[in-house]
């Protein structure tokens, strides 16, 4: 068994490696306990998509005691959707990408499914990673004032140019094949073909953000690590360009040269920062062209933006 912690502030990561036997039953069940108190749990996993049938990820959280369990996502060979869902009397829900404790409420603790059916098996299923935050005292914080100049060379890539009728809706599908397509040596995939593996099909949507995270582990292979977190500093994000990783991110809010106002949310690739001139490089797919979706925002515009959004991050590794 491999577990993995980080804590920053008011979030909290945590990663759990399958071990081999544990993969050769039906089920499979991680229980964390005495976590720092939190009311929003995002689950995310590396796996292969299975070969037959279907993954169901369940999850329960620690109140004052043990919720009944709460379907959080369907992935299968065929289709891919999240779930809303409420216990009125454990003041929990699950909408799309996030189990939420309601009412002021915390948790302090969690226990997450995962049941393979219909001949499916858990032999590619590799890892399950979690965030969990406090929303009243989650924040973004600046950065220091170290000398950074990174920009790694993500292609450009417009979801406005694509020739599919959905386009103006798979921002995170472009943003996702681009990153994807930056880090694989063979690859050259489509954000079409992308967004055709993520659409959540309970609530008709391409940015979910697990279901983008899973589809990316799956396309780039075992030797890969996709999962979503709310970081707490753009500090993280630095440390993944300093390691030739971009980084997915969501934002809300206008941005000085943005191509839109992003009203009501936007993923963008983050793949530079220059220090001096204190201004943030991104592959913005909102822009009408391949070659005009290379921006630089205003370092304090950018934050704002994601702050909106509290800190929501794809993070790709090794």
């Amino acid at each position: 068994m491999t577990i993995f912690f980080s804590q920053a502030h008011a979030s909290e990561f945590m990663h759990r490696s399958l071990l081999e036997y544990e993969k050769k039953n039906d089920t499979f069940v991680w229980e964390e306990t005495q976590l720092r108190p939190f009311d929003e749990l995002i689950v995310s996993w590396d796996a292969e998509r299975p070969l037959n049938g279907s993954y169901l990820i369940q999850v329960s959280l620690l109140t004052s005691e043990w919720s009944p369990w709460l379907d959080y996502a369907f992935w299968s060979t065929y289709d891919q959707y999240t779930f809303k869902n409420c216990l009125p009397d454990f003041s929990i829900q699950v909408f799309q990408d996030a189990v939420e404790v309601l009412q002021d409420n915390k948790a302090s603790g969690f226990r997450i499914r995962i049941i393979a059916d219909e001949n499916a098996s858990l032999d590619g299923f590799r890892t399950l990673h979690i965030s969990a935050i406090d929303r009243n005292t989650h924040t973004v914080n600046s950065i220091s004032s170290e000398n950074v100049s990174v920009n790694l060379k993500v292609n450009g890539l417009s979801q406005m140019i694509l020739s599919d009728e959905r386009h103006f809706r798979l921002c995170s599908p472009a943003s996702t094949t681009a990153v994807i397509n930056f880090l694989s040596d063979t690859l050259d995939l489509s954000p079409i073909e992308f967004a055709n593996s993520v659409v959540d099909s309970a609530f008709n949507i391409y940015g979910n953000w697990i279901l983008n995270s899973a589809q990316a582990s799956h396309v780039l292979g075992k030797s890969w690590h996709c999962f979503v977190a709310r970081l707490t500093s753009f500090n993280q994000i630095i440390d993944q360009l300093m390691k030739g990783y971009p980084v997915v991110v969501s934002i809300r809010g206008p941005l000085s040269g943005g191509a839109l106002p992003y009203e009501s949310g936007h993923l963008v690739v983050v793949t530079g920062y220059d220090s001096e001139n204190q201004e943030v490089f991104c592959m913005d797919p909102a822009f009408p062209t391949d070659d005009l979706t290379h921006v630089k925002y205003p370092l304090n515009e950018f934050l704002a933006a994601w702050s909106r959004r509290q800190g929501i991050a794809y993070i790709f590794s090794r």
